[in-house]
Order: C-alpha cells, then sequence, then structure tokens
C-alpha cells in the first residue's frame, strides 16, 4: 500500500562551489519530453524526441550580499552570469537531506517586491534560472555552515519605504509595484544543449507603479499634466528615481533601488460613486531603462 510522505526542512543553494545562503522557497527542476512528431522518420528527421528541463526558481530575504544576491544582480544589470550549483534541503541540525545539482544555469527572471505601506511582511527577492543539466548525487549528510563572518541581520519590511527625487512630495505614495525583469523568449522546457548566457538587449524591464494618497494627488496630477502638454518626449526618460528601504525608525536606509530613465506612461484615477466609499488613490504607471540595487552596510 502506497503511503504519502511530508518533506519538511530548510532548502538552500550552493553557487559555484560555495555556500550562497538560505531560502524562503525553492522550485525543483521539472523534465518534459517532447515525442517526434508523426511521419518524422518518414521525412528524413530524426526520429528522438525533445528533452527539456524546466526552470528552478527560489524565493529569498534580502538580507545581506551573498553570493545568490549577486547572482540575481547580474541579471539587472543587463549581463547574466552563468553558473553551475545545488539546491540542498537541510534538516534542523543542517545537515544535507537531499541535493539537486545543476549546471550552466542562467538567470531568466527576477521578482522585485511590492512594497506597501499597510503591511509588515520581509522584503523578499524571486529570481528563476534555466539550469543546462541536472543530476541528483545521493546526499551524505555533511552539516552545512554559513561561512560568513557578518552577523545575521533582518530583511527590511514591506511596509518601510520612501522614494526620493520626484517632482512631487513622495511622502505621499502609499505603494510601490516596482519593475520585474526578464529574459526575452526565455521559455520553460527548453532544451538541454549548451546554453550562452543572454546578451544585455535581451534583458526587459517591467514597468514601475506608484500609488499616491489623495493628499498627494493634487500635486502629482499639476505634473503629469506639465508632462502631456508642455514636454511629452522629455518627460518620456526624465526621472531617475531612488527607492529606500528603511529601518523601523523610518530613517536610516538598509537598502536603495536606484531606477534611471524613468518615464510617464500612464495616470489613472479609480471610478467614482455615489452609493460607495471609494479610495481616494491615483496610480501613475512609468517605464524604466535601468534598476540597481545595493545594500547599506
Amino acid at each position: 500500500m502506497a503511503t504519502t510522505s511530508t518533506v519538511l526542512g530548510q532548502p538552500a543553494l550552493e553557487l559555484d562551489g560555495r555556500y550562497a545562503g538560505a531560502l524562503r522557497s525553492l522550485q525543483p527542476p521539472g523534465h518534459r519530453v517532447q515525442p517526434a512528431a508523426s511521419g518524422a522518420a518518414d521525412r528524413g528527421a530524426s526520429p528522438g524526441p525533445a528533452v527539456g528541463i524546466t526552470p528552478m526558481a527560489a524565493e529569498f530575504d534580502l538580507v545581506d550580499d551573498s553570493p545568490l544576491l549577486a547572482w540575481a544582480q547580474s541579471l539587472l544589470s543587463g549581463k547574466p552570469r552563468t553558473a553551475a550549483g545545488a539546491a540542498l534541503q537541510l534538516d534542523a541540525q543542517r545537515k544535507v537531506q537531499r541535493r539537486i545539482a545543476w549546471t550552466d544555469g542562467v538567470p531568466t527572471a527576477l521578482r522585485l517586491p511590492t512594497l506597501d505601506a499597510t503591511l509588515k511582511q520581509p522584503v523578499t527577492l524571486g529570481l528563476s534560472w534555466q539550469p543546462g543539466s541536472v543530476a541528483y548525487p545521493k546526499a551524505a549528510g555533511e552539516v552545512v555552515t554559513d561561512a560568513s563572518s557578518k552577523p545575521a541581520r533582518k530583511a527590511p519590511q514591506l511596509g518601510q519605504f520612501r522614494v526620493l527625487s520626484l517632482p512631487f512630495n513622495g511622502a505621499h505614495v502609499q505603494r510601490v509595484a516596482l519593475p520585474g525583469i526578464n529574459v526575452r523568449g526565455a521559455t520553460a522546457g527548453t532544451t538541454v544543449d549548451a546554453r550562452q548566457a543572454p546578451s544585455a538587449a535581451a534583458v526587459d524591464l517591467g514597468e514601475l507603479r506608484l500609488d499616491i494618497a489623495s493628499a498627494g494627488r493634487d500635486a502629482a496630477l499639476a505634473w503629469v499634466v506639465q508632462c502631456v502638454t508642455d514636454a511629452p518626449q522629455k518627460a518620456s526618460e526624465a526621472l531617475t528615481l531612488t527607492v529606500e528601504l528603511l529601518d523601523p525608525s523610518l530613517k536610516t536606509a538598509l537598502a536603495r533601488l536606484v531606477l534611471s530613465g524613468c518615464g510617464l506612461l500612464a495616470c489613472d484615477e479609480p471610478l467614482l460613486r455615489s452609493d460607495t466609499a471609494t479610495p481616494s488613490v491615483m496610480s501613475l504607471r512609468l517605464s524604466v531603462r535601468q534598476i540597481t540595487l545595493q545594500l547599506v552596510n
């Protein structure tokens, strides 16, 4: 009779032979086999099936300058770096219970957080990568230690931030949906042929969205009107914004994201109704040309 089991333990990563940090979640790779098309052999084509591996993904706290963060930043820079590594499943004593090794891993997507003044959860990042090959070596039960000499610090919280360098008062920004970063054309289940790192031109940045409270609406609208009437071309890439992730005092920056080449794409307000209360929040959507992320020591 078949039995079910629950996988418990701490997921973690190694990159290029170094411990890269603990994870909040880990998506192991999957395998796909696409049978050869009917009649392919009759046409002289190879009858073999197409074999592929689905991307791996990890979610981790933004706490220190780990090898994992450096790998994610290679995608932010527009030059994704190929890396080999291993996904680990650790028990309560940090002994390795499972190991999933890969080679020729190329970052394909980076999820930046959505900041919200009402939230108290820690800031996390999500990184996806396409392995070139995977293997499942037997775990030896070795104990994993973090070689970092720095004391662990807490991740910033999603509700502790400020937006600088806006042409109006950034204190009224209630929500910041940071852009996603994706490699153009990256798909799940790619074949296991040798891979090359994508070029800078193949990395796409998504939109930045700012939700602004009613107290800042008029000033923001005045800027929007100026953009669309007086200098729409100049406003298309006019701003360099800094988003600071703050400590609980809301005075000291723990990390900074600098978004360059920000241009207005859209301004929207919610539907006003006579029969229901309507949150008075307007939204700005901006294009972004470049993003850098730095932790503050």
